[in-house]
């Protein structure tokens, strides 16, 4: 892109500090105004919604652009775009679009390439905006078109390098479409490569009303089988909640779920969860359990039971070597005291009331 600045120093203002009066020149004003400048170069003019368009000569396109980019009525300085067109059995043609930031109108230049579909030839733009390069060289890049004079068109800037083929041409074929074929309808130019005449419109309305019948009645279908799937599940559902009697009994009364909070709820309220909350193993009004007496609601000290507790189970041996047994320890012999330091067990009780004394 480029934007000239010398000859003012800001929006509407000329170099000298005087303001620029935006003068925006309409579509047939422009059009008649590059005809009386660029003369035969212009071939055609036409206007459509309110856009000029100037088709001019292809050597003329350099020409055509510097004079829009420095006619002070035009001051063209704003390059928007470049792009390729497949003009079919024309060749190839491009189209540039410019704008003025000064007058705020726009134009589009239009040229034919030369050399047709083998080899279509242009003059590059990039001597007048320097924005047209990377343009330029998307243009090759997808439909062939040579830019002479353009500063390097390779290496190929959205397709691989060795690529063979031109992507946005009429006649390049999709590999895909060469593989598989294409399930909707055919490009004309694939129809007249194969021979195969358009489709009328009443058979295309033929068969647009044969599809739409074909899936009302496969709506319909699965709608059937829908209310058929939702029948059976009922059925099995009243099937599953009833239990059937056995030898005559009555069926089986509804109970509430144990896990529903009014059952939780009342589940801690009785007795053995009391006593199991105060310590008990298995509740002071369960028949035989240690150490509770019936009809307490707290835990009963036995001192006899406790004792025979704390005794352990019969010596067994540990299996480890030079670990000591587990279990009784009355009747085992003491471990031996190493040398220096008083055997605690084989001192009297006297003694050992006169070491916590002192």
């Amino acid at each position: 892109m480029s934007v000239v600045t010398s000859d003012r120093s800001g929006d509407g203002a000329a170099g000298d500090g005087r303001a620029r009066p935006r003068t925006p020149l309409a579509p047939a004003a422009m059009a008649a105004h590059l005809r009386e400048r660029l003369g035969d170069r212009v071939l055609d003019t036409t206007v459509a919604h309110d856009q000029l368009t100037v088709t001019v000569r292809p050597q003329a396109l350099p020409v055509a652009a510097g004079l829009c980019k420095r006619d002070p009525r035009l001051a063209l300085d704003f390059f928007d775009f470049l792009a390729g067109v497949d003009a079919a059995e024309g060749g190839f043609a491009v189209v540039v679009h410019l704008y003025s930031t000064v007058h705020r109108h726009h134009v589009t230049l239009r040229a034919l390439a030369d050399g047709g579909r083998e080899r279509p030839t242009l003059p590059s733009l990039t001597g007048v905006y320097r924005g047209a390069n990377w343009h330029e060289r998307e243009a090759y890049d997808m439909f062939g078109i040579e830019f002479t004079g353009h500063p390097g068109l390779l290496p190929r800037l959205l397709t691989v390098e060795q690529f063979e083929g031109w992507p946005l041409r009429k006649e390049f074929l999709l590999t895909s479409r060469e593989v598989k074929a294409w399930p909707g309808a055919k490009e004309p130019e694939e129809q007249r490569a194969e021979g195969d005449a358009p489709e009328p419109a009443a058979d295309r309305e033929t068969a647009a009303k044969a599809k739409a019948e074909r899936a009302k009645r496969k709506a319909a279908e699965m709608r059937a089988r829908k209310r058929a799937a939702a029948a059976d599940r009922e059925a099995r559902a009243s099937a599953s909640s009833t239990v059937p009697a056995e030898d005559g009994a009555s069926p089986l009364p509804d109970t509430d779920a144990p896990d529903s909070p009014m059952t939780a709820a009342e589940a801690a309220g009785t007795d053995v969860a009391k006593d199991a909350a105060a310590g008990a193993p298995g509740g002071d009004v369960l028949a035989g359990a240690p150490g509770d007496m019936p009809d307490v609601d707290e835990p009963v000290d036995v001192p006899g039971a406790e004792a025979d507790v704390g005794k352990g189970a019969p010596p067994t041996p540990s299996g480890a070597p030079g670990e000591e047994q587990e279990g009784l320890r009355e009747g085992r012999p003491s471990p031996p005291t190493p040398a220096g330091e008083p055997d605690v067990e084989a001192r009297g009780d006297d003694e050992r009331e006169e070491d916590e004394g002192g």
